[in-house]
């Protein structure tokens, strides 16, 4: 933690873009800067970790015509992805405060544990109603699980090394989404669309038993009871109740329910009126709060990061979801073929991940990384508008690779100029910050996705087909085959289905280049000014 005697000075000029840093007021005890040798054993756990998290996030991708068909979930099938990331987002804010009480070990195994039961569930599910509830109970522990990786990261190594191991963490993540469709894929051909959910138990039992063995405790000893006091519980439920009435709307308007119904013009209303009161709570009621105002009033570059997380988190979490669809729906590819087909996008990813950690950590730099790989993933984005039925397979490579390249440039070296631009004390709750934005641009770019597909659909078929059978084809066109539908009728939904998949194309592009604009505005406060302060904090 910052010195006391550095903290009127820091106070001075905390309002300008030249000095990043502001003094917290929280005890930080939870650093604990590790030697090379235990990070070799502790980090390889925490990896893991992060694997599991994000390959349970793609898994049901390849899945999903098959759960749909299943469960005759109609078009609410997007539902399965909606309720994970939005129970997701939903805790992202309270992941850094929690940690910081109750310690990021007992946090992780937690989340751990919530997350495995969660799919053990959503594996036994017999209706889409349980299967949603499932799914978002999972949301709790995964969404977790993201941030409290990277911030025990920051625990245990200082500002110059992160660059390297948050890049070698996106090689796991890289993994993750990658073998994620492939695996879930696999397993609903030669088994059923349940062991997509059943796999990840192992997984999760696995790694929560390497971090008992392995991750450092908490210095924090505090009794339980103090703990609990501690907590911004009015925080907690207002942030959550609002992410939850925003979401909800969102993902239905326009399909299920009319934008101008009075409940969807309801909860966004209650939603946007809570998240008002939650950011007054924040910043005038409570002594230790979820989200401080202090973490907006650093720098203008450090709002820029955090805001890029948006368009982020919108393509990144897209591209997962419908490219899968669009080889299934549109190129008539199996499960397992269609999760392949994104592995340019992935490996390219992980490489990029990788490698941009360790020039980020010798150069000492960040914003060059950034911009450079928000400049490819755009170019990489426009590529993909040209989609179609009969699209050249060498040009599916081509884009996934330079979309994956941008990938690797932006999640985690993003990351570690947030921790740059910000004070040592805030790195818990500026990465649930981080996570939570990101999340919520990953959560309402899905849902906003499936609307405008859905409907491109029904205006496209409507009055060709009954709405049971549009809802039915909405969810999954990849069942076609098994509709009693002329050649004419099918090629007329394949060519509306392409024009849907086209204009969400187009939106991702669009933002991928607001993404490269944003970049370039961002200043680079260097690695060495606060590895430097760390070091001589530790001493």
């Amino acid at each position: 933690m910052v010195a006391d005697a550095d903290m009127p000075a820091q106070n001075e000029v905390r309002a300008t873009e030249a000095t990043p840093l502001i003094a917290g007021s929280f005890q930080d005890r939870q650093s604990n800067i590790l030697p090379r040798n235990r990070l070799l054993v502790v980090f390889p756990a925490l990896a893991l970790v992060h694997f599991t998290s994000f390959i349970d996030q793609t898994s049901i991708s390849t899945a999903l015509p098959s759960i749909a068909s299943a469960l005759n979930a109609g078009s609410s099938i997007s539902w399965a992805g909606t309720s994970f990331l939005t129970t997701s987002t939903s805790i992202q804010l309270m992941n850094g405060r929690l940690s910081d009480i109750f310690g990021r070990k007992t946090c992780l195994i937690t989340a751990l544990s919530l997350m495995g039961l969660g799919n053990f569930l959503s594996g036994c599910s017999q209706t889409t109603g349980q299967l949603y509830a499932t799914r978002a109970f999972s949301g709790l522990g995964a969404g977790a699980l993201n941030a409290l990786v990277q911030i025990t990261i920051s625990d245990i190594t200082r500002l110059d090394q992160r660059g390297y191991y948050f890049g070698i963490l996106g090689v796991a993540v890289a993994l993750g989404n990658g073998l994620g469709p492939v695996v879930g894929g696999v397993l609903t051909e030669n088994a059923s669309w349940r062991w997509a959910f059943w796999f990840i138990c192992p997984l999760a039992v696995i790694a929560a038993g390497l971090l008992a063995l392995v991750l450092p405790g908490s210095s924090a000893a505090d009794e339980i009871g103090t703990k609990v006091r501690m907590l911004d519980w009015g925080g907690i439920v207002i942030s959550m109740t609002a992410v939850v009435l925003i979401l909800i709307p969102i993902s239905q308007g326009g399909s299920a329910i009319e934008w101008m119904s009075p409940m969807i013009i309801g909860m966004l209303i209650s939603g946007v009126i809570l998240l008002a009161a939650f950011l007054f709570i924040e910043w005038r009621l409570v002594k230790l709060p979820i989200l401080p105002m202090r973490l907006f009033q650093y720098n203008r570059s450090t709002n820029i990061l955090l805001a890029v997380n948006i368009p982020i988190g919108w393509v990144y979490w897209g591209n997962l979801f419908y490219l899968p669809l669009y080889f299934q729906m549109v190129r008539r590819l199996n499960p397992s073929t269609a999760g392949s087909f994104i592995l340019p996008m992935v490996i390219a990813h992980g490489a990029t991940s990788g490698l941009s950690g360790v020039v980020t950590s010798l150069a000492g730099c960040y914003k060059p990384v950034i911009s450079s790989g928000a400049g490819l993933w755009a170019i990489g984005a426009i590529l993909k508008t040209t989609y179609g039925q009969t699209t050249s397979f060498n040009l599916f490579f081509v884009a996934g690779i330079f979309e994956g390249i941008g990938v690797g440039c932006a999640l985690q070296p993003v990351m570690v100029g947030l921790l740059a631009g910000s004070d040592n004390v805030d790195r818990a709750v500026i990465t649930g910050l981080r996570n939570f934005v990101r999340d919520m641009g990953g959560a309402i770019g899905i849902t906003v996705s499936g609307a405008i597909l859905n409907n491109y659909l029904h205006a496209g078929l409507k009055g060709h087909f009954a709405p049971e059978l549009i809802s039915h084809i909405a969810s999954s066109a990849f069942n076609l085959s098994e509709l009693n539908l002329s050649a004419e009728e099918k090629g007329m939904i394949l060519d509306v289905y392409v024009r849907g998949i086209h204009a969400v194309f187009v939106s991702y592009a669009v933002l991928t280049v607001v993404l490269f604009l944003a970049t370039l505005c961002l200043r680079d406060y260097g690695l060495g000014r606060k590895a430097e302060q760390q070091e001589s904090d530790v001493e």
